[in-house]
């Protein structure tokens, strides 16, 4: 009973990252969920069940742990002038505050990475320790397969109207290969006679069931998904019919050589038919949508990276003007450079390769169930390359699923599961034969190898759980607060001011704000809403940037508080960290072009001039819808400030700068 509800725990994880938006509250269900079937798997099942130690070697615990490790290094400070990223530092001196220099250029992004990883390191750890037991093994597979479909036919429902995520051409090769995987074990059943006592399932209403969801998926599949997505399913299940072959046809050492020699001949023709990017990164070379932002990030990539989750952080920034953010996303390749650095991938690709060739050496070795492994090494391959093709082997719902495939995969490669009626909620004797530790072990020694499992599983439990209360905690703080105290950012500044498009920056905007964000309307004036906003609490703003400093308008924000009259020390650092960190924003042109042209200190210098005037360009050439709000900086603009702005206009459209000075006297006369 308790490893069902386990299953349906894991299953309504996976159902809600698939279903729900990326957002706060379902990033903190999922926690909650996983961190639960952890604990339940920690703490229920006896030790025998608890096979998982046989495969969960301290050396694999150190190489799962490792990418969590350094993700929680990348947010420690560092000393100066080594890996730390140097915004810091600059931001350090606009803040006139000292701000320890750490490599993430966002805390709040890395520590969702973070939570992001742990949570399916956990859907992947239990999975494992359920599927020891081959029924369950069977019930899980089954489960992906139904998943699987009906999340294709979401995706392909939703890309026929353009609202489709960006993890659904990696959950329609997911499906193509559990389906194929499901038939085959469907016909290896068919054609083995049956043992007594041995527990079969019906193969025929499995092979019906793979039968459409392969003809959901190819469909998809051939219909939305890119070039590079056919190549990875075929490849996937290439593999998957080698591993077939070789078991019904060519047992042995040469036949063995032969089909896998091959399967290598056939991946290395079909990757030829993929049109590479030449001229670019090899991170983006697969890609077939724009990718010139990343191109930029990767040229100022560090060797630690610019920390984990900061890829989509930083995209606004790199950006053209006026350019959505959402029609350009990272490769998963380019991000993880971006994130972590080239070292970082380097190692993820070494360790997909080795894995999936123990998989694939597990599933020739095995006497029955082979194609679990076999699953999880078609897999590996398939995802490698849809890695360097788009961005959604990172999506949170397409994650999970590969999590629970790959520890379905690793939960039957072992030398004792499969076992047939292993019941792990009910089995309560110990099992010598499972027993990973000989009895000629000390107690000590036996005792930590068999407690070793739950020791891991308890503490990501318990990691999952803090991490959930971290991510939902300013939520509460926020329902105990007024509204006069903590207000929207949208309604306190003119003109709507947005944060960058980045979920990793929830946690620190949930601090400063409190409603939802209204449509942002450029011909406002912008005296008129400063003077019925709400005053925002500047230390509230300054401790988001104490956690990101790329937060361009909250730099406007502060500037914009100090008054033209009398500007503060800072006012100029704190604008020009708001052009630096937000460039392309348009949202924040026109309050930015009021609070520069307001102050003189900032008109009179020469870098202010040239980003004054690219912003006024801008307006003037490529965004007539803007043009009104240059008319409210026009008002509130100093003696400098609007002989300067009159200089940048007449010399792009002279005509506008008498329409312009007209409705300048037009408001001013009312």
């Amino acid at each position: 009973m308790i490893i069902r509800l386990v299953m349906l725990a894991e299953l309504v994880a996976i159902a809600a990252a698939l279903v729900m938006p990326e957002n706060l509250r379902s990033w903190v269900f999922v926690a909650f969920v996983l961190a639960t079937a952890s604990m339940i798997v920690a703490i229920f099942p006896p030790v025998a069940a608890l096979g998982l130690a046989r495969l969960l070697r301290p050396g694999l615990v150190v190489v799962l742990a490792t990418p969590a490790f350094l993700m929680a290094l990348q947010a420690v400070p560092m000393p100066i002038g080594t890996l730390g990223n140097p915004i810091w530092a600059t931001a350090s001196t606009a803040l006139n505050e000292p701000l320890a220099e750490i490599i993430t250029v966002d805390t709040g992004a890395t520590m969702f990475s973070l939570a992001q990883y742990c949570a399916v390191l956990a859907a992947a750890l239990v999975t494992a320790v359920i599927t020891l037991d081959r029924i369950r093994a069977a019930q899980v597979l089954h489960l992906l397969l139904s998943l699987t479909t009906i999340a294709t036919a979401l995706w392909f429902t939703k890309e026929t109207t353009g609202a489709a995520g960006p993890d659904g051409s990696t959950l329609v090769v997911l499906g193509v290969l559990v389906s194929a995987a499901t038939a085959i074990r469907a016909v290896d059943q068919l054609r083995r006679h049956r043992r007594p006592g041995t527990i079969v399932s019906a193969p025929l209403p499995a092979l019906f069931a793979a039968i459409i969801t392969m003809i959901v998926c190819v469909a998809a599949l051939l219909i939305r998904a890119n070039l590079a997505a056919v190549v990875a399913a075929l490849l996937g299940s290439g593999l998957l019919l080698s591993v077939f072959a070789i078991r019904r046809w060519f047992l042995g050492l040469w036949g063995t050589a032969g089909v896998l020699a091959a399967a290598m001949i056939i991946f290395i023709a079909t990757l030829t038919v993929i049109p590479l990017r030449t001229n670019t990164d090899p991170t983006i070379a697969l890609s077939t949508s724009s990718q010139t932002a990343t191109e930029r990030m990767l040229q100022d990539v560090g060797p630690a990276g610019s920390g984990a989750g900061a890829s989509t952080v930083l995209l606004p920034i790199y950006r053209d003007a006026g350019v959505s953010a959402s029609r350009e996303r990272p490769t998963a390749a380019a991000a993880i450079v971006i994130d972590m650095g080239w070292v970082f991938l380097c190692g993820v690709l070494i360790c997909a390769v080795l894995g999936a060739g123990v998989l694939i050496w597990r599933s020739l070795s095995r006497a029955h169930d082979y194609i679990y492994p076999a699953l999880g090494a078609a897999a590996s391959i398939a995802l490698m390359i849809l890695a360097f093709a788009d961005h959604g082997v990172l999506g949170l719902g397409a994650s999970l699923s590969a999590a629970v495939l790959f520890g379905l995969a690793f939960g039957q490669s072992g030398p004792g599961a499969g076992r047939d009626a292993l019941s792990l909620e009910a089995k309560e004797a110990p099992d010598r034969a499972a027993d990973p530790v000989p009895a000629s072990y000390p107690k000590f020694a036996s005792a930590l190898v068999t407690a070793w499992p739950r020791v891991t599983l308890m503490v990501l439990g318990i990691t999952l759980i803090m991490q959930a209360l971290w991510m939902v905690f300013p939520e509460w703080y926020l329902g105990g607060q007024s509204s006069s105290k903590i207000v929207s950012t949208a309604t306190a500044w003119p003109n709507g001011i947005s944060k960058p498009a980045s979920i990793a920056a929830a946690r620190e905007d949930l601090w400063i704000r409190g409603g939802s964000k209204p449509g942002a309307n450029s011909a406002s004036s912008a005296d008129e809403q400063e003077a019925t906003a709400p005053p925002v609490p500047s230390n509230t703003l300054a401790r988001a940037l104490r956690s990101s400093p790329l937060r361009g308008d909250i730099w406007l924000m502060l500037a914009a508080a100090s008054k033209p009259s009398s500007p503060q020390p800072g006012t100029a650092a704190m604008l020009k960290m708001s052009y630096y960190t937000a460039p392309n924003d348009l949202d924040l042109l026109p309050l930015r072009v009021s609070v520069a042209l307001a102050t003189d200190a900032v008109v009179r210098e020469p870098e202010f001039r040239d980003l004054i005037k690219r912003d006024v360009n801008l307006v003037v050439t490529h965004r007539p819808a803007l043009r009104p709000a240059l008319v409210s900086a026009y008002r509130s603009a100093s003696a400098d400030g609007r002989t300067y702005l009159e200089s940048l206009i007449s010399e792009q459209d002279p005509s506008y700068l008498d329409q312009v000075r007209a409705r300048n006297f037009r408001q001013g006369s009312r």
